[in-house]
């Protein structure tokens, strides 16, 4: 049971007229408790401002503290299950609003020598009052939720603070729920909010752990609701609901509907619902639940347009990510890697595709597309690779084929942009691959006609900068950006870069676009700008500190990762970071760069789910019948 935090026996919160010299010394001892519990890596500077004044008020709160133990000038005394603990009211009352009210308010224990806390425990107690005196306390796993209680009911808020950020070191999957639990009876919301932030992120660990199943039905249909939960697939709710009811099964079966109805049956896969929902044996035998099952059938018959209509139903939950950046060698087929941004290290991808020079790649719906590029000709074939599956296929390419193209992704659609054909001039096409169709369209056609440039897409549109007109190799670079709406199929000029540049890295941050080296009219470029959607305006950011005439990044979350280039004498050495936050960047010298120069780049994730596949997130063993609950978790559930 919880202890709830209370005021004493008479006390009210109407205001007070506290006396001077209690207030007085409340504001310094509330000053010194919050320079004392200051965390000790301080810097020097930090230290001296408590100077001469704190030193002073240390040592008197020192000598009173000997004076409490040695029983001198105490006038209460504080009595909790038979133990006694002297002390001063004016310190208890400066440093607890419990004990303020207690003492100048007309309740009998401001005149009492003796005062008796109730439901409070000796140890804690000794704590409480060591810790007024001498702002030293220890806070562990073993008194940690009484020290909270106790500081909660007594109003200690530096111990309150202290617990709070203990226990919020502690969340794991284990305990987010329990201490989800505790800060709610202990009216900790900022404790609430970091476990219920956890459980949320680590749903599927957490689901699949006795904490879990032992959650009443009440606590769970309002988790199971939550549109915040990461998932991979929706699957993994159902997953989730089953394991609950199938825990106490005799007890939880009157709750089906209820929980099931958690469930967003337009999110599950045809497979997953036709082979492992509709076989299940509790929804054969429930009406209600076999026609939430069917409804979720019919949703994949529905057009795109009559899907979003159906609301709550067919909303996506948090999609879980695992971020990679994906690099494939392009003159060097066979050099074909995955960096993760989080361990900063390499892996290798099988990589079979033929010699390109001057393709691009784009990421969409777990499958890498690459185009356009050249080996002696034009190559028309555009190579696919499914993440997921690690597999590699062929689809017919764009109509045109070409190199030196750029390409990015919106709704489903790959838009390529630019480009020439060998020895020949820039191109101004503008072409559209329907990933669910699989075809090819032609567009309305750029404003100008360009290649070697960066495309990107942002709030829907698609944003092409720089490149050069005319030839590839002696063509004039170009600072000239325009933007292309999918809605009106029409092209827009922006305001031009502050530095003509091509073979650049353009990538998308914060409503932001980030055009990073390349090569500008006069050789290689150090120089980063940025151009502000909002704004229409190109502002300058931090330079690289290193100069490239051709440079391959992307970013994952407010990071840039530069990770190959070329600077005409040489390719980048290290890994380069840019931070966005704060305009800054870090050379990983003990991270290598990728080795070839003329790659592919895009970011991909690899914890997707392919379409029928949701299958094979569920433990084959997860809807067996579990063991028989104990009497205890039983009636715990109910």
């Amino acid at each position: 049971m919880c202890k709830s935090s209370c005021l004493p026996l008479g006390a009210n919160t109407r205001s007070l007229n506290h006396d001077n010299t209690v207030e007085k010394v409340r504001a310094v001892m509330v000053e010194m408790l919050l320079e004392k519990t200051a965390t000790s890596s301080k810097k020097k500077s930090e230290r001296k401002c408590a100077s001469k004044e704190y030193r002073q008020l240390s040592s008197i709160m020192g000598s009173m503290n000997n004076l409490r133990k040695q029983g001198i000038l105490c006038d209460v005394t504080l009595v909790v299950q038979g133990k006694y603990f002297p002390a001063h009211r004016v310190v208890l009352a400066a440093a607890s609003h419990f004990f303020n009210l207690m003492f100048t308010t007309r309740m009998m224990e401001s005149m009492s020598h003796e005062v008796e806390l109730r439901s409070a425990e000796p140890e804690i107690i000794e704590i409480l009052i060591e810790f007024i005196y001498t702002a030293q306390i220890s806070v562990n796993g073993s008194n940690v939720q009484s020290l909270l209680d106790a500081a909660n009911q007594y109003q200690i808020e530096p111990v309150k603070k202290m617990c709070v950020e203990f226990l919020k070191g502690q969340i794991d999957a284990t305990n987010c729920l329990g201490i989800s639990a505790l800060a709610d009876c202990m009216d900790c919301p900022e404790l609430k909010a970091a476990a219920e932030d956890f459980f949320q992120l680590h749903f599927t660990e957490v689901y699949k752990l006795d904490e879990f199943l032992l959650l009443d039905v009440e606590q769970l249909t309002r988790l199971l609701h939550q549109d915040k939960l990461t998932v991979r697939a929706e699957a993994q709710i159902y997953d989730a609901a089953v394991r609950w009811l199938k825990y106490d099964v005799c007890n939880r079966q009157q709750y089906m509907v209820e929980v099931l109805g958690c469930v967003r049956f337009p999110l599950v896969s045809k497979t997953f619902l036709s082979k492992t929902v509709q076989a299940e044996p509790l929804i054969q035998d429930n009406p209600q639940c076999l026609k939430m099952v069917i409804s979720g059938m019919r949703y994949h018959l529905l057009s795109l347009e009559d899907r979003e209509d159906l609301g709550e139903s067919s909303r996506p939950r948090r999609k879980k990510h695992d971020y990679r950046i994906a690099l494939f060698g392009g003159s060097q087929p066979q050099s074909c890697r995955y960096f993760n941004p989080k361990e900063s290290t390499w892996t290798d991808i099988r990589c079979p595709f033929e010699k390109r020079r001057d393709a691009t790649a784009v990421f969409w719906d777990n499958v890498v597309y690459i185009l356009g590029g050249s080996q002696l000709f034009p190559i028309k074939r555009m190579d696919c690779y499914n993440v997921l599956k690690d597999s590699w296929y062929s689809k017919l390419g764009p109509p045109t084929p070409r190199d030196s193209l750029a390409a990015c992704a919106a709704q489903g659609k790959i838009y390529t942009s630019g480009g020439s054909e060998v020895g020949s001039s820039a191109l101004d096409l503008f072409e559209c691959y329907d990933t669910r169709t699989e075809s090819w369209q032609v567009k309305t056609s750029m404003l100008l006609a360009r290649c070697s440039h960066g495309s990107v897409e942002a709030n829907g549109l698609i944003y092409v900068c720089g490149g050069t007109v005319g030839n590839n190799v002696t063509g004039r670079i170009l600072a000239n950006c325009e933007v292309y709406d999918p809605s009106t199929q029409k092209w827009r000029e922006l305001s031009g870069m502050r530095e003509a540049r091509k073979n650049h890295g353009l990538v998308v941050v914060n409503n932001r676009i980030y055009a990073i080296g390349g090569q500008g009219t006069f050789g290689g470029l150090e120089s980063v700008e940025y151009y502000d959607i909002a704004s229409n305006e190109w502002q300058t950011a931090a330079p690289m500190p290193w100069r490239g005439v051709t440079v391959k990044c992307a970013a994952v979350g407010d990071i840039i990762y530069v990770l190959a280039g070329f600077q005409g004498v040489g390719r980048l050495g290290h890994v380069l970071e840019y931070h966005t936050d704060t305009d800054r960047w870090v050379t990983c010298s003990k991270v290598r760069a990728f080795p070839v120069t003329s790659c592919l780049i895009c970011v991909v994730d690899t914890c997707g789910v392919n379409e029928d596949e949701d299958m094979d997130l569920i433990d084959s063993q997860s809807h067996a019948p579990p063991a028989a609950p104990s009497s205890d978790s039983a009636s715990s559930s109910s």
